[in-house]
Formats: structure tokens, sequence, C-alpha cells
């Protein structure tokens, strides 16, 4: 579902693509994700740029036995190719993690945001009930903008995938879809009231559009439609989080991210 690496051609319109070096270490190390996990599909997911080094993500799916949508699980790797599991980020910094600009560095272990408060259990007659928040490191930022933009961007074209009557998400015959932004959806668990009764009383089963549309996103100018000459081959392009590009033809479907990690975070001023 995410890139494939032969759909690389896609990613050249937003003036970025994988070296040949890089394309064939990258498919040696997610196959070794696959030797030590247990997923439907590890896809390569992105490119996270960086001043001294690149970070490079694939995600891993899985489809079987879950109920309503997969699991899905990130993995890093800097410039060595040896991917390992993205790590939870520290929940308190996430709100200056976003309106963050400054690149990333390529060193993982950057300390973003250091904890001012100390405290000396030696001289505290008590523990504190809350304790400060540790240091936030650039792998946690790292974590934190691979989550926001799959949660705010990654997109599928309705009628993708279908809901199985156990509940579980499945790929479809895909035959393509017009460059219209109805035609797409977000590839994560149903957020609105709507499409969740949708799911509850079993009508999913039934319909193509069971997801959130990218329709109903706010503000709804953040999403560019384009097409080529041939009008089937199809890209979308996302202004707040610029380098995502969810993409389609006729066969094939798939998103990727290749950026800076930075949000434009003046795109509503913008408008």
């Amino acid at each position: 579902m995410n890139i494939s690496f032969n759909d690389l051609k896609f990613i050249q319109q937003i003036g970025q693509t994988l070296n040949l070096e890089e394309r064939m270490r990258l498919q040696l190390a997610i196959l070794k994700i696959q030797e030590h996990y247990v997923f439907d599909e590890v896809l390569f997911w992105g490119r996270v740029e960086g001043i001294e080094k690149d970070y490079y993500i694939a995600l891993g799916i899985q489809y079987r036995g879950q109920y309503e949508f997969p699991l899905k699980k990130f993995f890093w790797s800097s410039n060595n190719y040896h991917f390992a599991e993205l790590p939870k980020y520290n929940e308190e910094f996430a709100q200056r993690a976003e309106t963050l600009r400054e690149s990333f560095t390529g060193q993982h272990e950057h300390i973003v945001f250091r904890t001012d408060e100390e405290i000396n259990f030696e001289d505290s007659l008590e523990i504190p009930s809350q304790l400060p928040a540790k240091n936030f490191s650039e792998l946690e930022r790292l974590s934190y903008v691979v989550q926001s933009i799959e949660f705010q961007c990654a997109s599928i074209p309705v009628g993708s995938y279908r809901l199985t009557p156990t509940h579980e998400l499945i790929k479809t015959s895909f035959k393509g879809v017009t460059a219209e932004l109805k035609n797409y959806q977000h590839f994560r668990s149903p957020i609105r009231k709507d499409k969740q009764d949708l799911i509850a009383r079993d009508e999913a089963l039934y319909r193509p559009d069971f997801l959130d549309s990218l329709v109903d996103d706010s503000p709804n100018n953040q999403w560019s439609v384009q097409t080529d000459s041939t009008k089937r081959n199809i890209t979308i392009r996302n202004l707040i989080w610029p380098g995502f590009l969810s993409y389609n033809n006729d066969y094939t479907f798939g998103y990727a991210y290749f950026g800076d990690g930075v949000k434009n975070s003046d795109f509503e001023f913008l408008l």
C-alpha cells in the first residue's frame, strides 16, 4: 500500500527519488524486518532529511486478526540502513514539537528540549506525585513527526480496501478512480461519528467509502489533486506537510513522505 520501489516515478514529480544504492540497501534492510517480525506487509514509508544524515522510515502492517483496522508499527534507520522500532515520544513535549521549524540534525541522540528542573531526592523529604518530564530527543521528535504525518495525511482511494464480515480490512481488486478529492479517504481508524456508526451497524461491509473522507478535512484546501496528460496517473499533495504525496493509477496506489519533517504551521494564516 505504501510506496513500492517500482512507483518512484510518482515521487519524482516533487523532485525526490532514491538512488540505486539507497534502493538496494533499503530492500535488504526491509527483508531483515520481515525476518524478525510477523507482518502481512513491510513497506518503505519515506525519508526525512537531516543536516548531517537522513532518516529512512519503514512501516509494518498487520491485517489478519486485527479488528476493524490493521496494526501499524514504524521503524527507522539512519544512513547505516539498520532498522529499529521507532520509540514512543513524550507527549508533554508534543505541542512544542508541532511548531518546530528547525531542520533535523541527523543525530538521533541530539536533545531537542532539555528538562530544566532537576530534583535531588537525597535532599527531599518526600517524592513528588509528578516527576518532571525527561529530555526530548531528536529520535522522539522523529517519532512524533512520522506518526503525525501518518495520521493527518495517509490516504487511499475509495474502493481500494473493504471490511470483511469478521471486521478485518483487506485489499480489493483496485481499478482506479477519477481525480476528485471525494474519491480519497484516510488510511486510519475513523474518527468521524458517522463513519464509526457505519461500522457499528455493519453497513460498512457493503460500502467502499467507510473511512474518513479527505473532503471533510479542515482546512479543506490543504489538498492539491493533480494528474498527467492521460488523466489516469493521479497525485495528491498535502500543503500542510510539504513532501507528502499520495498517488494512484488504474492498477496501483500508495503514498510516501520525502521532506524535511517541518510542518507548514502558517498555512491557515496564508489563506
